[in-house]
């Protein structure tokens, strides 16, 4: 059964190559640069990893497999980096490689994040015509070359939201077709083309001191059935890890690791066979070792810093905004406060200014009682003659046929209105608006000129706030009755009176 698997094997591999060819490893987790080239430098710490597998120990010429590799990161993590080589011999068939793989990261949010990357590299294909063994040497069919090299490129692509990972890769993308004789038959190694996807994500527990990652690799290539991974990753950042994978059409794998330092780790997998031949075929085992260029307890600092920068940024970014919110309602009350208190002043001088006038027009009422009775005495005097009437002189005349015919401001004399008023002089102000800022004051003015009205602006230097004036009198009485009459009714709008002394 032994010789019969490994003929089946060998026969399948040196004919048609049609297989898995791409290196197999069950601790992929921590190199996935080695299939996917944007997953480089996605670790944020430099690291090597070495890898050794040994597959189907119970079979003589089995799959061996040995890897080293280098990865990081540039430029605050928006480049990723990575090197390897890899040996992989089965029975008289084996290959080298080495490749360089470079992966570029674009942040689209504090969340999201996106990759793409490209390796390029360079493979070898020889056969071992010396480990060749038959009862008759004339058996042996000698190949030409048997050592022939090519050159092949991986592509790949990473999509990263929160704690979810996805990826898709290319190996081998050139597909190229290694020729070892074509006399007297052709004898060919064809780098199939091969594609992979994986998803994982990371349940994490104690901040980021221990991670639970499910994680599926499906890995398909040319007329050749696709090959499932489904695997369950726990990782304590301080002691190591441990985990199991199911691959499909092939068997079962336990996953062990131990931190041996802050820097160095240890793994190792353990696989055993499920199909019909794999008590033939034995077991796999594969050791790893990891060097960080950085430890653990370094690496959690600088993610914690940066937690805490982003959080006390995002802090900051808040207290300014209730800060302004703050001052703004500051600036509101304030405003509103200078606005009642300038009233409140403005008030307190009219009802003076008015008590005043009641007063001047007390004594003025006494004053005419008594002119009255003079005029009497003086009217008795004369025997009971009748005076003529006293004429009105003109400019009496004039503002009374003015105020008795409509036309608004036109019905007030030129010296009244507001363009031909010394601003803040004294005199009492028919007003239409009072604002503590002149921007808003001069606004006003020049919708009133708009619409017609004669308007002008003036500051009161005692409170510091604008005035929108139509005309100004030299007495309250006129004043008021512009106001009263809403200039012989051509404005509609609220007016009052300002008394400048």
């Amino acid at each position: 059964m032994k010789k019969l698997a490994f003929l089946i094997g060998v026969g399948l591999m040196v004919t048609v190559a049609k297989a898995q060819q791409i290196p197999l490893y069950s601790n992929y987790f921590f190199t996935p640069y080695i299939y996917n080239p944007a997953l480089s430098g996605s670790a944020g710490v430099t690291e090597a990893t070495m890898l050794h597998r040994r597959q189907w120990s119970g079979i003589q010429g089995s799959p061996e497999t040995s890897a080293i590799g280098v990865n990081g990161s540039l430029n605050d993590q928006k480049v990723g980096w990575s090197i390897y080589g890899f040996s992989d011999k089965t029975d008289i068939l084996s290959r080298l490689g080495a490749y360089g793989n470079y992966a570029y990261y674009v942040r689209l949010s504090d969340d999201i994040s996106f990759s793409g990357g490209i390796g390029a590299g360079y493979v070898n294909q020889s056969i071992d015509q010396n480990a060749v063994r038959a009862r008759d040497l004339g058996d042996i069919y000698s190949v030409v070359a048997p050592n022939r090299g090519t050159f092949d490129i991986n592509l790949g692509l990473s999509l990263k939201v929160q704690e979810f990972t996805l990826g898709f890769a290319a190996p081998q993308l050139l597909s190229q077709n290694v020729n070892f004789a074509r006399n007297p038959s052709d004898i060919n190694y064809n780098l199939i083309r091969h594609y992979v996807a994986t998803l994982q994500y990371d349940f994490k527990f104690a901040g980021d001191k221990q991670v639970l990652s499910p994680i599926i690799m499906v890995r398909a290539a040319e007329s050749v059935p696709f090959q499932i991974d489904a695997g369950l990753l726990y990782r304590m950042t301080e002691y190591g890890y441990i985990g199991a994978m199911y691959r499909s059409d092939y068997g079962v794998t336990a996953n062990v690791g131990v931190n041996l330092t802050e820097e160095l780790t240890l793994g190792y997998a353990y696989d055993f066979s499920t199909n019909t031949y794999g008590s033939s075929f034995g077991t796999s085992h594969e050791f790893m070792l990891t060097y960080r260029f950085g430890s653990n307890k370094e690496n959690e600092r600088m993610k914690n810093e940066i937690k805490r920068l982003k959080l006390m940024q995002r802090r900051q970014k808040d207290e300014v905004e209730e800060t302004v919110d703050e001052k703004l309602k500051e600036f509101k009350d304030s405003y509103k406060g200078e606005m009642k208190k300038a009233l409140e002043e403005e008030k307190k001088k009219m009802q003076k200014e008015l008590e005043d006038l009641r007063q001047q027009a007390a004594q003025n009422g006494g004053n005419q009682n008594t002119n009255n009775q003079n005029n009497s005495n003086q009217q008795n005097a004369n025997n009971g003659r009748q005076l003529p009437p006293r004429p009105f002189d003109n400019n009496q005349q004039n503002n009374t046929a003015d105020q008795n015919t409509g036309g608004g401001q036109t019905s007030y004399p030129e010296s009244n209105r507001a363009s031909n008023v010394t601003p803040g002089s004294a005199g009492y102000y028919v007003t239409a608006g009072v604002f503590g800022n002149q921007a808003n004051a001069t606004r006003l003015m020049n919708k009133l000129n708009s619409q017609g009205l004669d308007a002008r602006v003036f500051q009161d230097n005692s409170n510091n706030f604008y005035y929108v004036y139509l005309l100004k009198f030299n007495s309250y009485q006129e004043a008021d009755q512009a106001k009263s009459s809403g200039l012989n009714g051509a404005y509609q709008g609220d007016l009052w009176i300002k008394i400048v002394k």
